[in-house]
Protein backbone atom coordinates (compact mmCIF):
# COMPACT_ATOMS: atom_id res chain seq x y z
CA UNK A 1 0.00 0.00 0.00
CA UNK A 2 3.08 2.16 0.35
CA UNK A 3 4.24 1.59 -2.51
CA UNK A 4 0.65 2.25 -4.19
CA UNK A 5 0.66 5.80 -2.39
CA UNK A 6 3.64 6.66 -3.44
CA UNK A 7 3.24 6.39 -7.26
CA UNK A 8 -0.35 8.24 -6.66
CA UNK A 9 1.99 11.06 -5.24
CA UNK A 10 4.21 11.02 -8.10
CA UNK A 11 1.37 10.51 -10.63
CA UNK A 12 -0.54 13.70 -9.21
CA UNK A 13 2.71 16.00 -8.90
CA UNK A 14 3.42 14.86 -12.85
CA UNK A 15 -0.18 16.17 -13.29
CA UNK A 16 0.53 19.35 -11.78
CA UNK A 17 3.69 19.96 -13.83
CA UNK A 18 2.39 19.14 -17.02
CA UNK A 19 -0.51 21.79 -16.07
CA UNK A 20 2.21 24.70 -15.58
CA UNK A 21 4.00 23.44 -18.14
CA UNK A 22 1.25 23.92 -20.86
CA UNK A 23 0.69 27.47 -21.24
CA UNK A 24 4.34 28.20 -22.67
CA UNK A 25 4.56 24.59 -23.93
CA UNK A 26 7.28 24.47 -26.86
CA UNK A 27 6.23 22.00 -29.52
CA UNK A 28 8.69 19.20 -28.38
CA UNK A 29 6.75 19.38 -24.64
CA UNK A 30 3.48 19.11 -26.61
CA UNK A 31 4.58 15.88 -27.77
CA UNK A 32 5.95 14.86 -24.79
CA UNK A 33 2.22 15.72 -22.77
CA UNK A 34 0.59 13.47 -26.13
CA UNK A 35 2.74 10.47 -25.31
CA UNK A 36 2.04 10.50 -21.28
CA UNK A 37 -1.54 10.82 -22.16
CA UNK A 38 -1.42 7.89 -24.00
CA UNK A 39 0.45 5.74 -21.76
CA UNK A 40 -1.94 4.90 -19.16
CA UNK A 41 -5.33 5.80 -18.71
CA UNK A 42 -4.58 6.48 -14.99
CA UNK A 43 -3.05 9.66 -16.72
CA UNK A 44 -5.78 10.79 -18.27
CA UNK A 45 -7.78 10.57 -15.04
CA UNK A 46 -5.22 11.88 -12.85
CA UNK A 47 -4.47 15.06 -15.52
CA UNK A 48 -8.68 16.12 -15.31
CA UNK A 49 -8.76 15.79 -11.65
CA UNK A 50 -6.16 18.02 -11.49
CA UNK A 51 -7.58 20.41 -13.90
CA UNK A 52 -10.40 20.27 -12.13
CA UNK A 53 -9.07 21.45 -9.37
CA UNK A 54 -7.07 24.65 -11.17
CA UNK A 55 -10.19 25.51 -12.83
CA UNK A 56 -12.06 25.89 -9.65
CA UNK A 57 -8.94 27.92 -8.51
CA UNK A 58 -8.78 29.63 -11.59
CA UNK A 59 -5.79 29.36 -13.37
CA UNK A 60 -4.80 27.60 -16.26
CA UNK A 61 -3.26 29.86 -18.66
CA UNK A 62 -4.59 33.37 -18.12
CA UNK A 63 -3.52 35.48 -20.99
CA UNK A 64 -4.40 32.87 -23.53
CA UNK A 65 -0.63 31.53 -25.03
CA UNK A 66 -1.54 28.17 -25.37
CA UNK A 67 -3.45 27.31 -28.44
CA UNK A 68 -4.88 24.27 -26.89
CA UNK A 69 -8.15 24.20 -29.55
CA UNK A 70 -5.40 23.52 -32.75
CA UNK A 71 -3.56 21.07 -31.29
CA UNK A 72 -6.42 19.58 -30.25
CA UNK A 73 -7.80 19.49 -34.04
CA UNK A 74 -4.49 18.03 -34.85
CA UNK A 75 -4.83 15.04 -32.78
CA UNK A 76 -8.26 14.42 -33.10
CA UNK A 77 -9.84 16.35 -35.64
CA UNK A 78 -13.46 14.75 -35.38
CA UNK A 79 -13.58 16.04 -31.72
CA UNK A 80 -14.82 19.31 -31.16
CA UNK A 81 -13.67 21.37 -28.10
CA UNK A 82 -16.15 22.37 -26.04
CA UNK A 83 -16.78 26.18 -25.86
CA UNK A 84 -15.72 28.55 -22.86
CA UNK A 85 -18.60 29.00 -20.54
CA UNK A 86 -19.29 31.61 -17.48
CA UNK A 87 -18.65 30.47 -14.02
CA UNK A 88 -21.69 30.22 -11.83
CA UNK A 89 -22.74 29.05 -8.26
CA UNK A 90 -19.34 28.26 -6.01
CA UNK A 91 -17.10 29.36 -8.48
CA UNK A 92 -18.06 32.65 -9.39
CA UNK A 93 -17.06 35.77 -7.44
CA UNK A 94 -18.24 39.38 -7.65
CA UNK A 95 -14.78 40.49 -6.62
CA UNK A 96 -12.53 39.07 -9.04
CA UNK A 97 -13.90 38.54 -13.13
CA UNK A 98 -12.24 35.49 -14.37
CA UNK A 99 -10.95 35.81 -17.71
CA UNK A 100 -13.34 33.36 -20.01
CA UNK A 101 -9.99 31.87 -21.61
CA UNK A 102 -9.21 30.42 -18.23
CA UNK A 103 -12.57 28.06 -18.47
CA UNK A 104 -12.51 27.97 -21.85
CA UNK A 105 -8.94 26.39 -21.57
CA UNK A 106 -9.91 24.06 -19.28
CA UNK A 107 -12.25 22.66 -21.08
CA UNK A 108 -10.49 22.45 -24.54
CA UNK A 109 -7.13 20.75 -22.62
CA UNK A 110 -9.86 18.14 -20.48
CA UNK A 111 -11.26 17.79 -24.38
CA UNK A 112 -7.60 17.26 -25.56
CA UNK A 113 -6.87 14.51 -23.14
CA UNK A 114 -10.74 12.83 -24.53
CA UNK A 115 -9.50 12.88 -27.73
CA UNK A 116 -6.43 11.38 -26.92
CA UNK A 117 -7.97 8.70 -25.01
CA UNK A 118 -10.20 7.81 -27.68
CA UNK A 119 -7.59 6.76 -29.83
CA UNK A 120 -7.12 3.70 -28.20
CA UNK A 121 -10.74 2.88 -29.45
CA UNK A 122 -10.03 4.38 -32.92
CA UNK A 123 -8.03 1.54 -34.59
CA UNK A 124 -4.76 3.38 -34.10
CA UNK A 125 -2.03 2.04 -32.85
CA UNK A 126 0.61 3.43 -30.23
CA UNK A 127 4.41 2.50 -29.71
CA UNK A 128 5.96 2.35 -26.71
CA UNK A 129 9.81 1.82 -25.62
CA UNK A 130 12.37 1.21 -22.86
CA UNK A 131 15.90 2.40 -22.97
CA UNK A 132 18.96 0.19 -21.37
CA UNK A 133 18.27 -0.46 -17.61
CA UNK A 134 14.42 1.12 -18.07
CA UNK A 135 11.63 -0.89 -16.73
CA UNK A 136 8.34 0.33 -17.89
CA UNK A 137 4.37 -0.29 -16.75
CA UNK A 138 1.73 0.48 -19.27
CA UNK A 139 -1.69 0.49 -18.35
CA UNK A 140 -4.10 -0.65 -21.45
CA UNK A 141 -7.74 1.38 -21.41
CA UNK A 142 -9.30 -2.23 -21.82
CA UNK A 143 -7.18 -2.75 -17.95
CA UNK A 144 -4.66 -4.80 -19.44
CA UNK A 145 -1.51 -4.01 -17.87
CA UNK A 146 2.06 -4.59 -19.82
CA UNK A 147 5.37 -4.38 -18.04
CA UNK A 148 8.23 -4.03 -20.40
CA UNK A 149 12.02 -5.19 -19.86
CA UNK A 150 14.87 -2.77 -20.52
CA UNK A 151 15.65 -2.01 -23.64
CA UNK A 152 12.14 -3.08 -25.47
CA UNK A 153 9.67 -2.42 -27.92
CA UNK A 154 6.10 -2.94 -28.61
CA UNK A 155 3.31 -1.60 -30.79
CA UNK A 156 -0.33 -1.68 -29.51
CA UNK A 157 -3.41 -1.86 -31.75
CA UNK A 158 -6.70 -1.92 -29.83
CA UNK A 159 -9.64 -2.50 -32.21
CA UNK A 160 -13.51 -3.83 -31.36
CA UNK A 161 -13.13 -7.35 -32.38
CA UNK A 162 -9.39 -7.95 -31.21
CA UNK A 163 -6.44 -7.20 -29.38
CA UNK A 164 -2.82 -6.92 -30.94
CA UNK A 165 0.54 -6.15 -29.50
CA UNK A 166 3.60 -6.58 -31.73
CA UNK A 167 7.04 -7.34 -29.58
CA UNK A 168 9.52 -5.66 -31.59
CA UNK A 169 12.30 -5.91 -29.85
CA UNK A 170 13.35 -7.50 -25.90
CA UNK A 171 10.95 -8.35 -23.66
CA UNK A 172 7.19 -7.96 -21.98
CA UNK A 173 5.13 -9.37 -18.91
CA UNK A 174 1.52 -9.79 -19.88
CA UNK A 175 -1.78 -9.92 -17.35
CA UNK A 176 -4.50 -9.60 -19.76
CA UNK A 177 -8.01 -8.38 -18.92
CA UNK A 178 -10.69 -11.29 -19.82
CA UNK A 179 -12.77 -10.14 -23.14
CA UNK A 180 -14.00 -13.31 -25.18
CA UNK A 181 -15.17 -10.82 -28.37
CA UNK A 182 -11.71 -9.50 -28.36
CA UNK A 183 -8.52 -12.07 -28.55
CA UNK A 184 -5.36 -10.73 -27.22
CA UNK A 185 -2.20 -11.73 -29.27
CA UNK A 186 0.97 -10.71 -28.94
CA UNK A 187 3.24 -11.30 -32.50
CA UNK A 188 6.89 -11.86 -32.68
CA UNK A 189 9.46 -12.83 -35.82
CA UNK A 190 8.28 -16.09 -35.17
CA UNK A 191 4.47 -16.43 -34.17
CA UNK A 192 2.15 -15.72 -32.00
CA UNK A 193 1.12 -15.84 -28.47
CA UNK A 194 -2.98 -15.75 -28.06
CA UNK A 195 -4.87 -15.35 -24.88
CA UNK A 196 -8.21 -14.46 -23.58
CA UNK A 197 -7.51 -13.47 -19.75
CA UNK A 198 -4.24 -14.69 -17.94
CA UNK A 199 -0.68 -13.68 -17.29
CA UNK A 200 2.28 -14.45 -19.49
CA UNK A 201 6.03 -13.72 -20.22
CA UNK A 202 6.91 -13.38 -23.82
CA UNK A 203 10.79 -12.78 -24.79
CA UNK A 204 12.92 -12.29 -28.36
CA UNK A 205 15.86 -14.04 -28.12
CA UNK A 206 18.70 -13.79 -29.49
CA UNK A 207 18.61 -15.97 -31.80
CA UNK A 208 15.24 -14.90 -33.22
CA UNK A 209 13.12 -17.54 -31.06
CA UNK A 210 10.47 -16.54 -28.77
CA UNK A 211 10.66 -18.06 -25.21
CA UNK A 212 6.76 -18.08 -24.14
CA UNK A 213 6.21 -18.51 -19.94
CA UNK A 214 2.92 -19.31 -18.84
CA UNK A 215 2.27 -17.23 -15.48
CA UNK A 216 -1.47 -17.90 -14.90
CA UNK A 217 -4.67 -19.61 -16.97
CA UNK A 218 -3.71 -20.85 -20.54
CA UNK A 219 -2.25 -19.22 -23.87
CA UNK A 220 -1.69 -20.93 -27.31
CA UNK A 221 1.65 -20.54 -29.12
CA UNK A 222 1.21 -20.49 -32.90
CA UNK A 223 4.09 -20.68 -34.66
CA UNK A 224 5.12 -19.16 -38.93
CA UNK A 225 3.96 -22.49 -40.23
CA UNK A 226 0.93 -23.07 -37.98
CA UNK A 227 2.03 -25.50 -35.63
CA UNK A 228 0.40 -24.82 -32.14
CA UNK A 229 0.88 -25.59 -28.45
CA UNK A 230 -1.63 -25.19 -25.56
CA UNK A 231 0.36 -23.44 -22.28
CA UNK A 232 -1.04 -23.60 -18.39
CA UNK A 233 0.76 -21.80 -16.13
CA UNK A 234 3.79 -22.97 -15.07
CA UNK A 235 4.61 -23.78 -18.36
CA UNK A 236 7.44 -22.93 -21.05
CA UNK A 237 8.06 -23.38 -25.06
CA UNK A 238 9.92 -21.51 -27.53
CA UNK A 239 8.49 -21.08 -30.79
CA UNK A 240 11.35 -21.02 -32.93
CA UNK A 241 11.89 -19.36 -36.56
CA UNK A 242 11.95 -22.16 -38.74
CA UNK A 243 8.82 -22.76 -37.40
CA UNK A 244 8.65 -25.26 -34.64
CA UNK A 245 7.36 -25.31 -31.35
CA UNK A 246 9.28 -27.10 -28.46
CA UNK A 247 8.12 -27.39 -24.72
CA UNK A 248 10.70 -26.45 -22.57
CA UNK A 249 11.05 -29.39 -19.73
CA UNK A 250 11.47 -28.86 -15.82
CA UNK A 251 10.41 -24.98 -16.76
CA UNK A 252 10.99 -22.93 -13.57
CA UNK A 253 8.65 -19.47 -15.00
CA UNK A 254 9.54 -17.62 -11.63
CA UNK A 255 13.24 -17.68 -12.39
CA UNK A 256 12.12 -16.37 -16.14
CA UNK A 257 10.26 -13.41 -14.75
CA UNK A 258 13.21 -12.42 -12.21
CA UNK A 259 13.94 -9.33 -14.32
CA UNK A 260 11.08 -7.18 -12.47
CA UNK A 261 13.45 -7.98 -9.37
CA UNK A 262 16.37 -7.15 -11.68
CA UNK A 263 17.53 -10.51 -10.98
CA UNK A 264 18.90 -12.51 -13.98
CA UNK A 265 18.60 -16.12 -13.29
CA UNK A 266 20.19 -18.62 -15.87
CA UNK A 267 19.78 -22.65 -16.35
CA UNK A 268 22.87 -24.01 -18.45
CA UNK A 269 22.24 -20.31 -20.71
CA UNK A 270 24.59 -20.17 -23.83
CA UNK A 271 27.07 -16.73 -22.82
CA UNK A 272 25.50 -14.85 -26.12
CA UNK A 273 22.30 -14.93 -24.38
CA UNK A 274 23.45 -13.95 -21.21
CA UNK A 275 25.91 -11.15 -22.28
CA UNK A 276 22.73 -10.09 -24.18
CA UNK A 277 20.49 -9.64 -21.10
CA UNK A 278 23.23 -7.87 -18.68
CA UNK A 279 23.69 -5.56 -22.42
CA UNK A 280 19.81 -4.16 -21.58
CA UNK A 281 20.71 -3.21 -18.04
CA UNK A 282 24.50 -1.23 -18.15
CA UNK A 283 25.16 1.99 -20.11
CA UNK A 284 28.52 2.06 -18.82
CA UNK A 285 30.22 -1.25 -19.58
CA UNK A 286 28.75 -3.64 -23.27
CA UNK A 287 29.48 -6.91 -23.21
CA UNK A 288 30.49 -8.10 -26.49
CA UNK A 289 31.52 -12.25 -27.66
CA UNK A 290 34.19 -12.44 -30.26
CA UNK A 291 34.55 -15.99 -31.55
CA UNK A 292 32.96 -17.97 -29.42
CA UNK A 293 31.39 -21.29 -29.88
CA UNK A 294 27.55 -20.50 -29.42
CA UNK A 295 26.61 -23.93 -27.23
CA UNK A 296 30.50 -24.23 -26.14
CA UNK A 297 29.80 -21.89 -23.09
CA UNK A 298 27.09 -22.04 -20.76
CA UNK A 299 26.49 -21.06 -16.85
CA UNK A 300 24.44 -21.09 -14.22
CA UNK A 301 23.91 -18.71 -11.67
CA UNK A 302 21.49 -15.61 -10.05
CA UNK A 303 22.99 -12.07 -10.57
CA UNK A 304 22.23 -8.77 -9.96
CA UNK A 305 20.97 -7.47 -13.33
CA UNK A 306 22.76 -3.81 -12.78
CA UNK A 307 26.30 -5.36 -11.91
CA UNK A 308 27.79 -7.02 -15.23
CA UNK A 309 31.20 -6.81 -12.75
CA UNK A 310 30.03 -9.84 -11.26
CA UNK A 311 29.68 -11.44 -14.37
CA UNK A 312 33.13 -10.66 -15.61
CA UNK A 313 34.66 -11.95 -12.44
CA UNK A 314 33.31 -15.48 -12.64
CA UNK A 315 34.43 -15.72 -16.77
CA UNK A 316 38.02 -14.17 -15.73
CA UNK A 317 38.33 -17.41 -13.78
CA UNK A 318 37.14 -19.79 -16.80
CA UNK A 319 40.80 -21.18 -18.10
CA UNK A 320 39.88 -21.00 -21.75
CA UNK A 321 38.35 -17.40 -21.66
CA UNK A 322 40.54 -14.19 -21.92
CA UNK A 323 38.00 -10.65 -20.80
CA UNK A 324 39.72 -7.38 -22.67
CA UNK A 325 38.45 -3.75 -22.21
CA UNK A 326 38.16 -1.89 -25.53
CA UNK A 327 36.66 1.94 -24.04
CA UNK A 328 33.02 0.65 -22.45
CA UNK A 329 33.21 -2.77 -24.27
CA UNK A 330 34.45 -5.73 -22.58
CA UNK A 331 35.03 -8.20 -25.33
CA UNK A 332 35.16 -11.97 -24.17
CA UNK A 333 37.00 -14.13 -26.41
CA UNK A 334 38.61 -17.83 -26.32
CA UNK A 335 42.39 -17.56 -25.32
Amino acid sequence: MLVQKQIDELLALRASEWLEILPNATAEQLREFEAWLCESRLHVQEFLEIAEIEFSLNGLDPQRQQDVESLLKRIAPKVAALPARTPAGPFSSPQKKRRPWRLGGIAAAACLVIAVASLWFLGGSTHYTTSIGEQRVVELPDASVITLNADSQIKVRLEKTRREIDLQRGEALFRVAHDTRRPFRVHTRAGFVQAVGTQFNVQERVNGDTRVSVLEGKVRAVSTSGQELLLSAGQEADVRLDGSIARREHAMVANTVAWRQHRLIFDSAPLDEIAAEFNRYSQSVHLRLKGLERDKHRFDGSFDATDPQSLIEMLSKEPDLAIEREGRDVVIRAR
